[in-house]
């Protein structure tokens, strides 16, 4: 018996001495996959999103080798690519981030094909949704596993959105800090909207809503502007120079929507190539052939410097807080014209008009946080007349100024065209005593028509500022100085239609002022190539004195002073 347990032991020493450097090798092998597959975990621990938290590293060393090979064979072909299409993204330009929630839902929406990250167990978007389902019900569900469960498939399918943008470049590579943001954004979007989406009435809807609720999410809650984008276009890509700053880590490609606000309707549309050829009979007769032979941006011609006694007026700043840049263009360049047509008598640190008057009177009667178009401002002067009123806090006003109607926060409820000025504003006249009817003649021009950009230059030169309208690309908002024109990448995606306000012009650029504060760009301005103003040039016409409404026909003059 003893001898038995002696062979017994040695024969399982023998094994454990055979086995021993298989399973040290296997154990090798796996360490080594996992260091290919997946960054470094986060302090809080591993989770199938710390696949993607750090990308600093260059090469996309962070992916599988056969997505790595993808990912080479896309940067051979970087040279080729050409800049995305402009209308790749439908949305309007008032951003709600569960808006897309209660879009038009196709019945039976194809499911989410899931990429599969090795070391990670995936699962479709139908499973997904099924776990959902089964813990969100609001009869019988529990709140709290509800949260948890819809936390863990937002994180999963996270990073299977990531992976597939990160492959197709469709977004660009990701600091730590950024993908941590982005992913935390995504997750509360995620666990938000789907407690509303499980409150629709038949599983089809509930699934096309979850869907568009995480495709749409990844897409909104992606960073506007990263890092990795700015050394790119700092390394000599572009005519212009890129500003990083550390709060764009918290800014989103939804938050930056909220600053843009010009659409263009297809009927506009059609109605500005009518007027842009109708032009092209008439208004090029008043231009020489020897002008029309020169390039037509040749000279230089800044609106400020031209008119000095108004330059306090024409180099007003605002800030919009919602998606309304069609009525802060429509004031700066109202209240420039009308220093400018007055020969400075409209003037002084209260010489702004109101762009929330513009906003909540406007035409069509919307929302006065809603897009608009490149003419609804001059027609809603027109129409109305505007008031004096001060920017936003962020605006290049002097503190204490009093105005009749200043700048209403966005998204009030129950805002309508005011009959008085406002109650919080200690201004000592009237609405209807202060007042500027002017009227507008305006005329959209078709950035294709060949004489567009000399109609341009005409109305600048001669009456003042204009308002041009944009397509905006993500690297926009890093603009600090130079000659804008959208980078061609991939990942430098089209975000919407803004208006900003031409203010003149000069070799290969126009000038033109932003509504986005001081802060951004050069001291609110910037310098862009004429083929990045593809969205129209709306010019106001020569202004007139106009006929208000039960008022006399002559402009508020002069302001109060204190």
């Amino acid at each position: 018996r003893l001898t038995f347990k002696l062979l017994k032991s040695a024969f399982s020493l023998t094994m454990l001495i055979w086995w021993l450097p298989a399973a040290l090798a296997v154990l090798l092998l796996q360490s080594a996959a996992v260091t290919e597959t997946q960054a470094e975990c986060p302090a809080e621990g591993c989770s199938e999103a710390a696949l993607f938290v750090s990308e600093d590293e260059a090469e996309g060393t962070g992916l599988h080798l056969l997505q790595r090979r993808q990912w080479q064979q896309i940067q051979a072909e970087a040279a080729k690519e050409q800049l995305p299409p402009p209308f790749e993204d439908d949305e309007t330009s008032t951003f709600d981030p569960t808006s897309f929630l209660f879009d038009g839902v196709d019945s039976h929406p194809p499911p989410l094909t899931p990429i599969v990250v090795p070391a990670h167990k995936k699962r479709s978007l139908n499973l997904h949704f099924n776990a959902v389902m089964a813990s969100c019900n609001p009869r019988i569900g529990d709140p709290q596993k509800c949260t948890k469960v819809v936390t863990k498939s937002a994180r999963s399918l996270f990073t299977q959105l990531h992976v597939k943008a990160r492959v197709e470049e469709k977004i660009p590579p990701l600091s730590h800090e950024e993908t941590t943001a982005f992913r935390h954004r995504f997750s509360e979007l995620v666990v938000g909207g789907s407690k509303s989406v499980m409150m629709k009435s038949t599983k089809t809807e509930q699934y096309g809503g979850w869907k568009q609720l995480v495709i749409k999410g990844y897409d909104n809650m992606r960073p506007v502007v990263s890092k990795s984008m700015v050394e790119f276009i700092n390394a000599g890509v572009g005519e212009y120079t890129a500003h990083w700053d550390d709060s764009f880590i918290k800014v989103s490609v939804a938050k930056g929507k909220s600053k843009l606000g010009l659409d263009i309707t297809q009927e506009e549309e059609d109605a500005m190539r009518n007027e842009t050829l109708k032009a092209t009979e008439t208004d090029m007769l008043e231009i020489d052939e020897e002008e029309q032979q020169k390039d037509v941006y040749s000279s230089t011609f800044d609106v400020r410097e031209h008119w000095p006694n108004c330059k306090e007026v024409t180099g007003h700043v605002r800030y919009q807080t919602c998606n309304n840049c069609w009525s802060h263009a429509t004031a700066l360049v109202t209240e420039s014209r009308l220093c400018i047509k007055t020969n400075g008598a409209f003037n002084g640190p209260n010489a702004w008009l109101s762009q929330s008057f513009i906003a909540a009177c406007r035409m069509d009667g919307a929302n006065y946080c809603r897009g608009g178009s490149g003419l609804l401002g001059f027609k809603t002067v027109t129409r109305w007349g505007v008031p004096t009123g001060g920017p936003d806090f962020r605006g290049n006003i002097q503190a204490g100024v009093q105005t009749c109607y200043p700048q209403i926060l966005p998204n009030e409820a129950n805002v309508h065209c005011p009959g008085a000025c406002s109650p919080f504003s200690h201004y000592p006249r009237s609405l209807q005593q202060d007042t500027f009817y002017v009227q507008y003649n305006p005329r959209g021009l078709h950035p294709a028509g060949r004489q567009t950009p000399y109609l341009a230059k005409k109305a600048m030169v001669e009456d003042g500022p204009i308002l041009l309208g944009m397509r905006i690309y993500q690297d926009f908002y890093a603009y600090k100085n130079g000659i804008y024109a959208p980078v061609k990448k991939s990942w430098n995606r089209y975000i919407g239609g803004h208006a900003v306000t031409g203010m003149g012009f000069g070799p290969g650029y126009v000038l033109a002022i932003n509504s986005w504060s001081t802060a951004w760009g050069m001291e609110g301005a910037f310098k862009v190539a004429p083929q990045a103003i593809d969205f129209g040039y709306f010019i106001p016409g020569h202004m007139t004195q106009g006929h208000g409404l039960g008022a006399a026909a002559h402009l508020a003059m002069p302001l109060p002073r204190e």
